[in-house]
């Protein structure tokens, strides 16, 4: 076996066209991506890890876009994130009943390719907290929802950070069950749904959409719930979805509560190219309580386990929609956030971290990862590091350290020509790498901090190695 170990810096340029970067409608085939099995692979064949932002917070509130510029989207690629979790409401695509804003459709459309025309995968997410607005939540418009909001455990406007805490009072219970149960209300949220989903099945980097943000149970038991009410609704939307875009991924979420710890009960939904996306937040970590952030890691590492035995039970890729740590300026925050990433390396997945919002007003919500003027956040530091972006085989392992800056990657391999491609963050290499290597080839982009590795003779099982020069 060949070894190779050299130094190189960021001074070397090379010219990789990686296909299915375009905007090209795919018909009734894959977009970009697709699920195959336990893997989100791209159209070489690769396996792809996806790390990303959710953008954001400030979809939340009127205008309900989640940044202004094309600024945002270039910080985002900055970072070497190949995903972002676009957030979007009911309410700012149907703000009256049978009354749809296309100009809000115009507005997403064009942040959206600020984000797809850099090469950053885009998921669609149809988002709601706590029903609608006047609960102090976001997600359907005013006159979808029902109850006394005056029965708020916390009233409205003055909610702030316990908003979560209105999810069992009297109105939000009651929208809920309402909606789960009438297929008329239903059918406008899946009408709005296939607006959206016409509008963006010609660009092939929206690689699909999320059904429903962090379903709440209304008054059913959340076994009964999963089984009899938020799967027929799944099915549904899927169907809905997939006769506008054949080819979009469809990512899809348990009911709240039951995020891997406790284990979901959710059935099959009978459809392919699906991906499974809870969330998790360790205990503490959206009201800044986390003292102990190795036990939360451990917990992690539970969750990440329990949620990837069940994306095996659904035969479908796992993804990590949402995870993040308020407040952004503590040091067990910011060990929090590499626990997050080291764990995710460990279970070989993807994750999307909450999130980007240049406001950040939604209920004083602080855990974006840029202020208001746009500078950085402490946070963002754990979040720029190595990943395998594409993988031309099957990973077995990946691990980086934030401490030493070594990252290993092994996989075995497959006949796929493309290229491995390794995001090499300048901030975490500022004097170039040293690279080992079993059998192959590699060249590095100084422009997208990209390493591509290729693979030479019949080695089944390869890995490579990156660690910081001196």
């Amino acid at each position: 076996m060949n070894k190779i170990v050299c130094s190189i810096t960021f001074g070397l340029l090379v010219n990789i066209i990686i296909a299915g970067c375009s905007n090209n409608k795919t018909g009734a085939g894959y977009k970009a991506l697709h699920a195959d099995g336990q893997w989100i692979k791209d159209q070489q064949g690769r396996v792809v890890i996806l790390r990303g932002v959710n953008a954001g917070g400030d979809s939340k509130i009127p205008p309900f876009i989640p940044f202004t510029s094309e600024t945002s989207a270039e910080q985002i690629k900055s970072w070497g994130m190949n995903l972002v979790r676009y957030v979007t409401v009911w309410e700012g695509i149907e703000p009256m009943e049978d009354v749809y804003d296309t100009a809000y459709l115009d507005d997403m459309a064009q942040r959206i390719n600020w984000l797809t025309l850099r090469g950053i995968y885009v998921f669609i997410d149809m988002h709601q907290d706590l029903f609608a607005r006047e609960f102090c939540g976001d997600g359907a418009p005013q006159w979808a929802a029902t109850g006394d909001p005056s029965q708020l455990s916390v009233p409205y406007p003055s909610c702030g950070q316990n908003w979560f805490l209105n999810y069992p009072s009297p109105p939000v219970s009651q929208s809920f069950t309402k909606f789960w149960t009438d297929t008329a209300l239903q059918s406008h949220f899946i009408n709005a749904f296939k607006l959206i989903a016409k509008k963006f099945r010609d660009n092939n980097m929206v690689i699909g959409y999320e059904i429903f943000n962090e379903p709440w149970n209304g008054v059913f038991t959340p076994s009964t719930f999963e089984q009899v009410y938020l799967t027929p609704f799944y099915k549904k939307v899927i169907n809905a979805i997939r006769s506008e875009d054949p080819g979009a991924v469809i990512f899809f979420e348990p009911y709240v509560l039951a995020a891997g710890i406790p284990q979901s009960s959710l059935p099959g939904l009978g459809a392919s190219n699906i991906v499974y996306a809870p969330h998790y937040y360790v205990p503490g970590a959206l009201t800044g309580g986390v003292s102990d952030p190795a036990s939360a890691i451990s917990g992690i590492d539970q969750d990440l386990t329990l949620v990837q035995q069940k994306a095996v039970e659904l035969g479908s890729p796992a993804l990590l929609g949402e995870f993040g740590a308020y407040p952004v300026t503590t040091t067990n925050g910011l060990s929090l956030i590499q626990g997050y990433y080291n764990m995710l390396d460990k279970h070989l997945m993807g994750g999307t971290i909450w999130d980007y919002a240049a406001e950040d007003t939604w209920n004083n919500e602080g855990m974006s990862l840029v202020n208001p003027d746009m500078s950085e956040r402490p946070y963002v530091n754990a979040v720029v590091r190595p990943y395998p972006m594409a993988i031309a085989g099957i990973p077995t392992s990946i691990s980086f350290s934030p401490a030493t800056g070594e990252f290993s990657l092994e996989f075995d391999g497959t006949r796929i020509t493309a290229p491995t491609i390794i995001y090499i963050p300048p901030r975490v290499y500022p004097n170039g790498i040293s690279v080992q290597a079993s059998g192959g080839i590699y060249t590095t982009d100084t422009t997208s901090g990209e390493l591509y590795f290729t693979t030479t003779g019949s080695v089944q099982k390869h890995w490579i190695r990156i660690s910081p020069v001196p």
